[in-house]
């Protein structure tokens, strides 16, 4: 079973600076890798009886342009803008894999014939999140402990823990993602000892469930639940908490 949760971090401005600096740089690349696939797409697209001149090679076939072939060149990116080199290579790899099941869902119809839309290239400010693949683990980059989340290259961040994740939930991977009111990082938390839920198609049997006044709920198979009564149960101890506090005030 996977869960996720959302907290608030509170950064520092330098923290910030350096996560608006990557998220520019993730998207200066976004763009880049769209523009070499649609260049590969649009000169390797004839008529079967035909080939455009303009947009089609004249002789050698150019390699086609995937996920790999664009994973690869990242080594050759860093030496060519050095300031790359300051992202985490499993950022930069995710952020490929997001757009390769972007463009993906585009060429691909799925079981029901439909597509998804274009990838599109991205505007300053529109890429707003960087992931991490791993956390809490030996080659990770991502470390939380406690209400700390420890990235190395940019140090720790405060993290609004308004809620534990539970105990037998391993911390998987991380998404820092900015939104209007500041930033906020996704734990993704997985169990595999808590069964998946089954597919709808894959029931075989439903109950009918009547929620009423008398009884709390009434299934089909005649079954009752008895009303929990929280209130009634406490409304005497209640009572006499706020005649206590009334006499302190």
């Amino acid at each position: 079973m996977i869960i996720t949760y959302q907290y608030k971090i509170k950064p520092s401005d330098e923290q910030v600076s350096i996560l608006e600096n990557w998220m520019e740089l993730l998207r200066r690349h976004w763009n880049f890798a769209l523009g070499q696939r649609l260049d590969w797409l649009n000169s390797t697209r004839c008529q079967i009886n035909y080939c455009s001149i303009i947009s089609e090679p004249i002789g050698e076939i150019p390699e086609k342009v995937d996920y790999y072939t664009q994973q690869a060149a990242l080594k050759e990116t860093k030496v060519l803008f050095p300031e790359y080199k300051e992202i985490y290579t499993e950022v930069q790899q995710l952020n490929l894999q997001r757009l390769d099941k972007a463009w993906k869902r585009w060429l691909i119809p799925d079981k029901s014939g439909k597509r998804g839309g274009r990838p599109k290239f991205k505007k300053k400010g529109e890429l707003r999140s960087i992931s991490f693949s791993r956390v809490n683990h030996p080659k990770a980059a991502c470390f939380l402990a406690g209400n700390t989340l420890r990235i190395p290259k940019l140090g720790g961040f405060l993290v609004v823990l308004h809620r534990d994740i539970p105990l037998c939930f391993t911390p998987k991977t991380a998404t820092i993602v900015r939104k209007a009111d500041g930033y906020y990082v996704c734990i993704t938390a997985s169990d595999e000892t808590i069964p998946d839920l089954k597919p709808i198609d894959t029931v075989k049997t439903a109950v009918g469930i009547d929620v009423g006044l008398k009884e709390f709920l009434t299934t089909s198979d005649n079954e009752t639940v008895a009303t929990p009564q929280f209130y009634r149960k406490v409304q005497s101890h209640l009572a006499r908490q706020q005649r206590f506090i009334s006499r302190r005030c």
